[in-house]
Order: structure tokens, then sequence, then C-alpha cells
């Protein structure tokens, strides 16, 4: 029975070091973090928008070998991968759409530290096929940013249409 008192001592001390990262964090520099990864994140969107620069887009991403990407069931696990599905993607969708824009409905945003943060954004892709017909698909992407080099990359995605 001795051992309850340094058992519940050692339990308070685990609990203690599983304080939520985050919450070291000041508030300004959590807001900080929380706008500019949404800038990010909507900017990476709006990327593949006409008139589609996959250099831009590609530039949004990590190129270490934890990326992943996933999309409508389909899932990249390299970034050299990643580079040619972004071209022919792009290629694609310039020659198939008269029009295409991604409406933003909703984003959230989870900081996790001061070098990880996850945005989850809804949106609408709306796009107007070669034979004028307009299609309205609701849409998701939840993207995992970390802080590299100064900057922040897209280390994970996962996106659903439809």
């Amino acid at each position: 029975m001795r051992h309850k008192p340094f058992v519940f001592f050692l339990m308070l001390i685990f609990i203690g070091a599983c304080e939520n990262p985050s919450a070291i964090l000041s508030d300004n520099a959590k807001l900080n973090i929380k706008e500019t990864l949404e800038k990010l994140a909507v900017d990476n969107l709006k990327a593949w928008e006409p008139p589609f620069s996959e250099e831009a887009f590609l530039d949004f991403f990590t190129q270490t070998e934890d990326f992943s990407f996933a999309v409508d069931g389909f899932h990249i696990t390299s970034y050299e991968d990643w580079v040619g599905v972004v071209y022919e993607s792009m290629d694609h969708d310039r020659k198939s759409y008269k029009t295409y824009t991604d409406n933003i409905e909703h984003v959230e945003t989870d900081i996790i530290n001061e070098d990880y943060g996850f945005v989850t954004v809804d949106y609408t892709w709306d796009y107007t096929n070669n034979d004028d017909v307009r299609y309205m698909v609701k849409s998701i992407v939840t993207m995992l940013f970390r802080k590299e080099n100064g900057g922040w990359k897209i280390v994970n995605t996962h996106c659903s249409h439809g």
C-alpha cells in the first residue's frame, strides 16, 4: 500500500508532462501562426486555379521523405512522384475546363506548437467543362504544415471532392 502515493506522484508528473504544447505559446503568437497558415492554405488552393502555376503550387510543399498527399482515394508518398502528378493534372485541367474556381466557405486551424499546425478548408470546387456544363462540388482539404528553414511547408494533405 505504500506504493500508492508514489504511483499517484508519478501519474501527476506524467500528466503535467503531457500538457498541450500550444498552451505555452502566447495568444498573439498563436494568432500570428493561425493567420499565416490559413493564408498559405487558401493561397495553395488558389494556385490550382487559372492560369494554373505548377511551380507556385508545388512551392507550398515539403520535399522531405515524410511528404504525403491523398486525394479522393489516390495516395502519393513521394514528392518526386507528386511533381509529375501536378504537371499532368494541371495540364489536363488547363485543357478541360473553361472556368475553375475554389470558393472558400470555412477555414479551421489547430496550432500544435510553434512548428506545426493543421488547417482544414471547406470549399466548393466550381468549374465549367468544355461542354459548358457547370459543376459545384463540395470539397474539403486538411493540411499539416511544418516550419522549415524559417518558412512553412505542407507535409501531409488529405483532400476529398464530393
